[in-house]
């Protein structure tokens, strides 16, 4: 009986010993297991908020693209209508530069004649000897414009479409200035085909010729017209809509 109950208590001491170990091993496994997903519970949140940051990121990043092209289409627009109003300032300005030309507001230059009308020095028929008249500067004016002359002064005055030709006793007015003799008349134009015009026979300067006057025409290789001094004032006319 005795060695019975000693091997029962050896079996239930070894017994005893194999459920301690057995309970040690549970817990340290049940520690480890704890412990790796707590670790492994780390990079799956830290994913899932990489994840969130990055679809924001990629929102963010396509409303800013989105922002970009219209901003781009409105520059190009911008653009195209400075274009297209450039376009038309440098229209108006070249218009505007046609205008004052025509106008006469611009000073000239370039190739043309000179011609020369002086008081005549014999008298004719028992007359005194004869005077240029006013007449005789429009005509050699007309005579000018008629041969193509594309800019035209008497004694440095510009002579354009309003300018008048008068005279007060024994003064030329040419538009509001007097002139004193003697009368250069400076047109540009080809010199070539106004020196024609001028001596074609029967024409102006032969006519004044037969009357005693002293004339001369000189070719100029650079005739400098100056502007008109005063534009007219137009009281009574005014624009007439199309």
């Amino acid at each position: 009986m005795g060695r019975v109950t000693g091997g029962a208590a050896w079996w239930q001491a070894l017994f005893a010993v194999l459920l301690m170990a057995l309970g040690f091993l549970l817990v340290v496994q049940f520690r480890a297991g704890r412990v790796l997903s707590t670790q492994e519970g780390v990079p799956t949140r830290n994913v899932y908020a990489l994840a969130t940051m990055l679809r924001q990121e990629r929102e963010a990043r396509q409303d800013l693209e989105g922002q970009v092209a219209q901003l781009s289409r409105r520059l190009a627009g911008f653009e195209t209508a400075a274009a297209q109003r450039k376009s038309t300032d440098q229209a108006l300005r070249h218009e505007l530069a046609a205008l004052r030309v025509a106008a006469g507001l611009v000073s000239l230059g370039g190739p043309g004649v000179a011609v020369s009308l002086r008081d005549g020095t014999l008298a004719v028929a028992g007359q005194a000897p004869p005077v240029v008249q006013y007449v005789d500067l429009a005509s050699v004016v007309n005579e000018l414009w008629a041969a193509g002359a594309e800019a035209i002064a008497v004694n440095n005055t510009r002579v354009i479409a309003s300018t008048g030709f008068s005279q007060v006793g024994g003064t030329i007015i040419v538009g509001q200035r007097r002139l004193l003799p003697p009368y250069i008349v400076t047109a540009i134009g080809d010199p070539q085909t106004l020196e024609r015009a001028l001596r074609i026979r029967g024409g102006v300067v032969e006519g004044l010729r037969a009357l005693g006057l002293g004339i001369t025409i000189a070719r100029q290789e650079t005739v400098t017209i100056p502007a008109v001094q005063a534009l007219p004032v137009l009281r009574l006319a005014h624009p007439v809509a199309p």
